[in-house]
């Protein structure tokens, strides 16, 4: 992610590009059984392990004990590239960030899983930026005024194994069609 996107986007992590939301098609039957006994449990998995992300986040670009390390492991993938790409170029500029990040209006997209046997749970969500901010080392905002603080995203969670309900972030893009938040 480009560092002026970031800024641009404020403490939104892990922001792409999409289109509009259409349902998914009916999942395939499982080869193994599922880990998430219903698409209720999926979600309560998928909004604990996004909590849980953006604890880190906040705790990890505020300075309050998360780890770098910590932090990255907890995302996969391009995710997980993304952020050791955004990370470099935030640390470089000596961007930090203040405040916290939220999210509300999580909503299951799909469940299913992979050929490599993880489970993928992806959802929509609304990131809410609104309570946080990207600061430079002299403490003055590098956010840009007109910034979008409420953004709908498209996030998926993968696990690491057909037994495992342990998920970590494999994809988030900035929903591009309607906006749903």
């Amino acid at each position: 992610m480009a560092a002026v996107a970031c800024a641009c986007l404020l403490l939104v992590p892990l922001a792409g590009c999409a289109a509009d939301p259409k349902p998914a098609a009916p999942s395939s039957t499982p080869t193994a059984t599922p880990v998430f006994a219903s698409d209720e449990e999926a979600l309560a998995a998928a909004t604990e392990a996004y909590e849980n992300y953006l604890s880190a986040y906040d705790a990890y670009w505020t300075g309050n004990a998360t780890s770098k390390r910590d932090f990255l492991a907890l995302s996969t993938g391009d995710a997980h590239e993304g952020e050791v790409e955004s990370m470099a170029e935030w640390e470089e500029k000596g961007w930090t960030a203040v405040g916290s990040t939220t999210f509300d209006s999580m909503r299951l997209q799909s469940v299913s899983q992979s050929d490599s046997g993880q489970w993928v749970i992806r959802a929509y969500l609304c990131a809410d930026s609104s309570r946080g901010d990207v600061v430079d080392a002299s403490g003055a905002s590098v956010a840009k005024s007109d910034r979008r603080l409420r953004l709908p995203l498209e996030v998926a969670f993968v696990t690491s194994s057909a037994e495992s309900s342990d998920l970590k972030i494999s994809e988030s893009n900035v929903w591009t069609g309607t906006d749903f938040c």
